[in-house]
């Protein structure tokens, strides 16, 4: 089984009740004892600020509120079993939790509308251990403009805040997600950035025509930069058939394949997007990991590039990117 890095999971968002033990344990896809139970290296740990539109939203907390709930509940978790997993802030705290016999918890955001164009609030959130931010979801921020399958928003790109967060997040050491973005907004994004960025849970639209996944001109582009992007196991977002509520295997296997076709082995990783999709999934949790491994291999990827898909390209933008 290859010890391997996901890029994005909502878990986080069970432990809203107040509940952070839902962490460690729950009957969803994602949990710290299912990590220990895979061997899994490192998972990024989304918070995930909702939209507050909708009946069941209407008892969401302001979002600073929101945030420190879901922070402390994953560093609570996290020190409770600190037995086998800790934090993780850059390359260098995930190889020697490693090599302790320790997996990794990072810290990200979907979503920066918290940011509210502010500077100060961005370092602040660097701060209290943030180390990557989706920069929009669904939706308008202070960023820019979300991805649509209105074409007219699709276009639109990086609001001048957003432009100038691409360079302190640089400065910073924070990881630029692209996952949620328009087009327009990616290629601002591509033609600012100094450092590698992600698009942390994306597939390939030629495979798959979801207006979250990436175009072939984009993961030549990703890869020119040195960025990485994370599979999603979303049916919607993987399918290559009419039929896009079950997550097959194959179907991931293909995606893979492609982003190794377009934009070579140095560009690919996982982010499952776990606890946020739903369907019928071949790969429920993180055990069930190698099933993907295992077909893959069938396929003729070598053990370098399985590396590579499992940690080690998540690992090199990281050592690149953050301090």
């Amino acid at each position: 089984m290859y010890s391997y890095i996901d890029m994005h999971c909502d878990t986080l968002l069970r432990t809203l009740s107040g509940d952070s033990s839902l962490l460690y344990e729950n009957d969803g896809m994602q949990s710290l004892k299912q990590m220990q139970e895979a061997r899994q290296m490192c998972q990024f740990f989304a918070i995930f600020f909702r939209p507050r539109s909708g009946e069941e939203n209407l008892q969401m907390p302001p979002d600073e509120e929101y945030f420190r709930i879901l922070r402390a509940n994953l560093y609570h978790e996290v020190e409770i079993h600190k037995d086998f997993i800790a934090m993780a802030y850059n390359y260098d705290d995930i190889i020697s939790n490693w090599k302790n016999g320790l997996m990794s918890a990072v810290l990200t955001i979907e979503d920066g509308r918290m940011v509210e164009g502010s500077m100060e609030r961005l370092a602040f959130l660097y701060e209290q251990g943030v180390r990557a931010i989706a920069l929009t979801w669904n939706y308008e921020n202070c960023f820019g403009y979300p991805n649509s399958k209105n074409q007219d928003v699709m276009s639109m790109g990086l609001k001048d805040f957003g432009k100038e967060a691409i360079e302190e997040m640089n400065r910073l050491g924070m990881l630029i997600d692209v996952s949620h973005l328009s087009d327009g907004g990616f290629y601002d994004v591509a033609s600012l950035s100094k450092k590698p960025f992600i698009a942390s849970h994306s597939n390939c639209r030629e495979l798959t025509a979801h207006q979250r996944n990436l175009t072939d001109d984009m993961i030549r582009i990703l890869a020119e930069h040195g960025g990485v992007a994370g599979i999603n196991l979303s049916p919607d977002f993987i399918s290559r058939s009419a039929d896009l509520t079950k997550s097959r295997v194959d179907d991931l296997a293909a995606h893979v394949l492609h982003f190794i076709r377009i934009g070579g082995e140095d560009c690919v990783g996982i982010g499952t997007d776990f606890d946020g999709i739903e369907g019928e999934f071949e790969i429920e949790h993180p055990t069930q990991m190698s099933l993907l491994f295992d077909a893959l291999e069938k396929k003729g990827v070598t053990p370098r590039q399985l590396d590579k898909l499992a940690n080690g390209n998540v690992l090199r933008v990281m050592k690149e990117t953050m301090r």
